[in-house]
Parts: structure tokens; C-alpha cells; sequence
């Protein structure tokens, strides 16, 4: 199976069988990571933050690199089966999005990169940054999702995995900016923002769509998984809840959070 894992001989039937093996070990690693970090920030609760920023512009640059990447290989296949299948055929059918040496593969690779990013909650303890319920619950739930879904033909989740992708190019890179002291508008994360909820509120749609297909249409063959769309449907609509309040509070609440900030910077530096 490790050939799989490397790319060398992608096969997406053999892929899901890896997936499948990692459920379990998926679950197990959620509870860890949740007992970790909030081990950690009590470790850290008296001690000095580590400063860590070199690492983390590296992790920060390789996250979005990785995304950039990702995004390459899996959206022109995603246009390729739309013009020629039509857009439910995406969510609804195993295509080649799934099945291909490029897209296929890099969406495989989607789902494992769930794993390592747990990594970005570690940074923030460490360096005792605020660690917000929004951050660590959807670390912790996103990895469980990919893998059931990738395994059982959930394929709505394609609608997750290249949106996430070009989302986190652009949000990674912000975040190695905003590091280096580059001077960027809150308009920015503004948008990225904005672009997240609209990823959770298309892939829900999906979600749906299909769901209704399956059940009230009573059309067989689809690319459904009750349990996946079940775990999605909850993941994402708390995911959509939340990222709203945040968006409430950081840009629009009394001129907003983040805006405030910038104003305040600006006075420093005038």
C-alpha cells in the first residue's frame, strides 16, 4: 500500500482500502490531539512562549505551496467532468476526479494532509496565541470526515477538497506575509473568510442535492454514503455557524476586530 501513499502506482480502489485502515487510527488520533493541545497550553500556562517563527514560515510556505499545488491538479478535471457530465454529476457519480492519476491522487492526498495539519494548533500553543473553540474543533473533525468519506464514495466531498485547496493557498500565504511583516489589509482575511463560508455553504447544497436524489428520487447508483453525508452534513453546517460569529465579530461588530487593530498599528506607526 505504500505505493499509494508515495504516488508511484495510484489506484483508487487500493487507496480507499489505505483510507479504510486509517478510520480507526483517525478517530483515536482526534481524542489525542485534543488531550495534547490542551495539555500543552497547560504546560505553557507559566512558561514563556516559544518564538518559533522561522518554523513556522516554513510550515506556513509549505502549506500553501502543497495547496497551490493541489488545486492545480484537481480543478482543471473538475471543468473537464462538468462540461461534459454536467455539475451533479461531480457530487453524485465516482468520476475521474476520483479515479485519475493527477486529480485522483492529489485529492487521496487531500485526505491524508488532514493528519499533519494538526500540526498548526501545536504552533499556536507553543507560542501562546489565543486558541479559539472555531480552531481546534474543526482541526479535530475534518480528518474523521475525509477518511470515512473518501472510503465509503461519499464524492460530494470533492466540492470540499478544491475549494479547501485554493482556499488554504491563499490563506497559509497570508499567513506567512502577515509573519514576515508584510503589511496587508484586513480586507484580505476579510475575504478569505468570506470564501470559506461559501465553500461550507456549496458543499452543504451538495450535500442535499444528493441526499434528495437518493432518497425522494429514488435514483440509483449515486456515489452516497448515509454515514459520510451524515458526519458532513453536521461538520459543515456547525462549521458554516461558526465561522459566521466569527466573521460577525472580527469585520462587523463595532467597526470590527481585526479592522480596529489596523487602525491602532497605523497610529503606532504614525
Amino acid at each position: 500500500m505504500l505505493d499509494q501513499i508515495l504516488g508511484t502506482n495510484f489506484n483508487y480502489e487500493s487507496a480507499k482500502e489505505v483510507a479504510r485502515g486509517l478510520e480507526g487510527v483517525s478517530a483515536k488520533l482526534a481524542v489525542a490531539y485534543v488531550l495534547l493541545i490542551f495539555s500543552l497550553k497547560y504546560y505553557m500556562k507559566d512558561r514563556k512562549a516559544f518564538d518559533l517563527s522561522t518554523p513556522l514560515n516554513v510550515w506556513n510556505g509549505i502549506l500553501s505551496t502543497f495547496s497551490l499545488l493541489g488545486f492545480l491538479a484537481v480543478f482543471p478535471t473538475l471543468l473537464s467532468v462538468i462540461r461534459k457530465d454536467g455539475v451533479t454529476h461531480t457530487y453524485s457519480q465516482v468520476s475521474e476526479l476520483y479515479t485519475d492519476d493527477r486529480s485522483g491522487y492529489w485529492i487521496f492526498l487531500w485526505v491524508l494532509s488532514k493528519i499533519p495539519e494538526l500540526m498548526d494548533t501545536v504552533f499556536i500553543v507553543l507560542r501562546k496565541r489565543p486558541l479559539i473553540f472555531m480552531h481546534w474543533y474543526h482541526h479535530a473533525l475534518t480528518g474523521y470526515y475525509a477518511i470515512v468519506c473518501y472510503h465509503e464514495d461519499a464524492v460530494h466531498m470533492v466540492w470540499v477538497v478544491w475549494m479547501n485547496y485554493i482556499i488554504h493557498a491563499f490563506m497559509y500565504g497570508y499567513y506567512l506575509l502577515k509573519s514576515l511583516k508584510f503589511n496587508i489589509p484586513p480586507s484580505v482575511a476579510q475575504a478569505i473568510t468570506t470564501s470559506q463560508m461559501i465553500q461550507f455553504a456549496i458543499s452543504i447544497f451538495a450535500q442535499v442535492h444528493v441526499t434528495y436524489r437518493h432518497y425522494v428520487d429514488g435514483v440509483e447508483g449515486l456515489a452516497y454514503s448515509f454515514r459520510g453525508t451524515a458526519i458532513g452534513f453536521f461538520m459543515l453546517t456547525t462549521y458554516f455557524y461558526l465561522w459566521i460569529q466569527f466573521y460577525k465579530e472580527h469585520y462587523l461588530h463595532n467597526g470590527g476586530k481585526k479592522y480596529n487593530l489596523a487602525k491602532k498599528d497605523q497610529k503606532k506607526a504614525n
